[in-house]
């Protein structure tokens, strides 16, 4: 097995010696996207009043949080002035403003109960090292068996810790002989599952009042939650005796009378087993305070997101490569997104591939539509000198449709 590990080491070294990998570097950078609607150039303030927000169906108390969360974004993309409070301040027969009003509905359902599994109970040092790491990496609960072994349900990371450490400690001169104990454990859990639907509309009121967009947008969360301190053992055996074996071959998920060792079925809640399971519409303090925010900002965030995009420019990533050539400080300054400097060391470029880093640096910081004609200019004269190259080309189809873009950007923003 050694000898055979060892060619193949050998043989990798050899491809890598004569036929070199080159690793890709890639860019990452914003650029402002046209809203999915014209809204009207004159409308620069935007009022989100609270009061016009419906949150009778508001379950999980979300309605401040998209309130701040929507005026912030707003105000992060620049197109817009926004205020929370009902529209005050301008006079409606020299000024058009905007007002966001809607409703929000969110709730969700928790259902709670037991299972039943199947645990291995391992003696010796590398039992116990195995049984701790299929503590961390699965988040279960260990339970002892009578001869105080520790027992887990066991996966991939504890297998390959007990195999590692008995070779380990076999290489040493110390010999493990194990017993093994097997349990039927139970446990509890709670399944988590919430949503959110937003409902808003953006109206321009001035010396005339329109309703100009109109969008119901939904996200969801759903998470599986074991309780580690409730693991008990239930029956149990030693070193494969049979009476473990033929229980999970007789009765390997059927429910059975006895309590503790029944597997409780959801879809059967009305039944004398379904005592132990239990259904119930969560609200905020159900959720784990320390996932509780950060939770309900990804229920909110992805329900605006949409709304968003449809009334105002946004930012969207793009990634790309960076051409592997070239002058390797230009290299290092793009991946830093220094793209100014970029600029400066690639003043007056011959090589393709620093003609394309330097058309990279001009798209990645563009902040004017001369910024992406200059980009164009430079991806044209790449391709000239290399025409086979894919990656130029790719560049100048980024630059036709972001010239377009910025066409329609301009008609929304005046910049």
């Amino acid at each position: 097995m050694k000898r055979k590990t060892i060619n193949l080491m050998f043989k990798l070294s050899v491809l890598l010696l004569f036929f070199p990998v080159s690793l890709v570097s890639a860019a990452q950078f914003e650029v402002l996207r046209p809203g999915k609607i014209n809204i009207p150039r004159n409308i620069k303030k935007v009022f989100i009043d609270p009061d016009l927000i419906n949150s009778d169906n508001d379950k999980l108390e979300l309605k401040n949080d998209v309130v701040v969360t929507l005026k912030r974004r707003l105000n992060d993309l620049g197109r817009f002035q926004t205020f929370v409070g009902p529209p005050r301040g301008f006079d409606p027969n020299r000024e058009t403003v905007a007002i966001i009003q809607g409703d929000i509905i969110s709730g969700g359902e928790i259902d709670q109960g037991q299972l039943t599994e199947k645990a291995i109970c391992r003696g010796g040092l590398s039992g116990a090292i195995g049984a701790l790491s299929a503590r961390e990496s699965t988040q279960q609960g260990l339970t002892l068996s009578r001869r105080r072994m520790l027992c887990k349900l066991p996966n991939l990371t504890s297998q390959l810790v007990e195999s590692g450490l008995t070779a380990g400690l076999s290489a040493l001169g110390v010999k493990e002989y194990p017993r093994l104990d097997e349990v039927i454990r139970v446990y509890k859990y709670k399944n988590f599952s919430i949503f959110a639907q937003i409902n808003l509309s953006f109206t321009q009121i001035g010396s005339q009042r329109e309703t100009l967009a109109i969008r119901a947008d939904a996200a969801s969360f759903s998470r599986h939650v074991i309780d580690p301190d409730t693991y008990q053992n239930v029956r149990e055996s030693g070193d494969n005796a049979s009476l473990i074996w033929l229980w999970f071959r007789v009765t390997p998920v059927a429910p059975v009378v006895i309590k503790k060792i029944g597997i409780i079925q959801g879809s059967n809640p009305g039944s004398h087993l379904g005592k132990w399971y239990n259904r119930k519409v969560p609200n905020v303090s159900d959720i784990p305070k320390k996932e509780r925010q950060k939770i309900t900002m990804q229920l909110v965030n992805k329900t605006l997101t949409q709304f968003i995009q449809t009334i105002s420019p946004y930012k969207s990533i793009i990634e790309t490569e960076i051409a592997s050539g070239g002058d390797s400080k230009a290299r290092e300054k793009l991946e830093e997104g220094r793209y100014q400097e970029v600029k400066k060391i690639l003043h007056n470029p011959n090589d393709p591939e620093d003609l394309y880093n330097l058309g990279l640096a001009y798209e990645a910081g563009a902040l004017t539509i001369e910024d992406y004609e200059d980009a164009m200019y430079y991806y044209s004269q790449a391709l000239d000198k290399d025409p086979n190259k894919k990656l130029y080309a790719q560049g100048i189809g980024r630059m036709e449709f972001q010239l377009r873009i910025a066409k329609k950007l301009k008609k929304q923003t005046g910049k």
